[in-house]
């Protein structure tokens, strides 16, 4: 399991390395390859070798993550559903205020299960507009030809597969401590499909 960990962390800093060794230009992607290189630093220097407290990290990255995934829907839709996409960050900040006036009372890992809820709700509502847009309008010639398509069902399929497990992941290591680890494991796992649709999504962006 350890090893697994560990090569999927290390694998989260190729995805942006090979878009700027192949000089691609994707830019609504461009944030949230940052944010997954910086995670996997920390993830890696940070919480593996030197073992610090992680809990502060998760709402970091949660944030980071929002709004850089927000930055990729944004313009993948073209600037459309702007009130859309400003209830949703009222909504993060919402949540986000809460989680701090309530941090000494409040599990971290139900504070995270928050924000991968809203974020959930958001990559699949935000995804679902794209693909009917793409269909409508016939924007596309091939869904598997477009980078845009591999970086959607990559985000698709990490958070609507994280999100029951976010939800539950408080209960578990409550109850069960030691089943935790195969439950993170599902994440880890996610986690690598996620960045291996990312590399594919930039190797199609380089071939076009």
């Amino acid at each position: 399991m350890q090893e697994i960990t560990i090569f999927t962390i290390l694998f989260g800093v190729i995805p942006l390395f090979i878009y700027y060794l192949k000089k691609v230009t994707i830019k609504p992607i461009e944030p949230f390859l940052w944010v997954v290189f910086l995670a996997s630093l920390y993830e890696f220097f940070g919480t593996i070798v030197l073992k610090l407290n992680s809990e502060y990290w998760f709402i970091i990255y949660n944030f980071l993550a929002f709004f850089s995934i927000h930055y990729f829907f944004f313009k993948l839709l073209k600037g459309s559903y702007k009130y859309v996409f400003i209830l949703f960050g009222i909504l993060f900040l919402i949540i986000s205020v809460f989680s701090f006036y309530e941090w000494e009372n409040i599990n971290y890992l139900d504070i995270n299960s928050y924000y991968n809820s809203l974020q959930t709700l958001a990559v699949l509502f935000f995804s679902m507009l794209w693909i009917v847009r793409v269909f409508t309008n016939l924007e596309l010639k091939s869904l598997t030809n477009s980078p845009m398509f591999y970086f959607v069902s990559g985000l698709i399929l990490y958070y609507s597969g994280n999100v029951f497990l976010f939800l539950l992941s408080s209960y578990i290591f409550k109850i069960d401590k030691s089943n935790f680890q195969a439950f993170w494991m599902l994440i880890v796992i996610l986690n690598l499909v996620l960045r291996t649709l990312l590399i594919v999504g930039i190797w199609k962006g380089r071939q076009q």
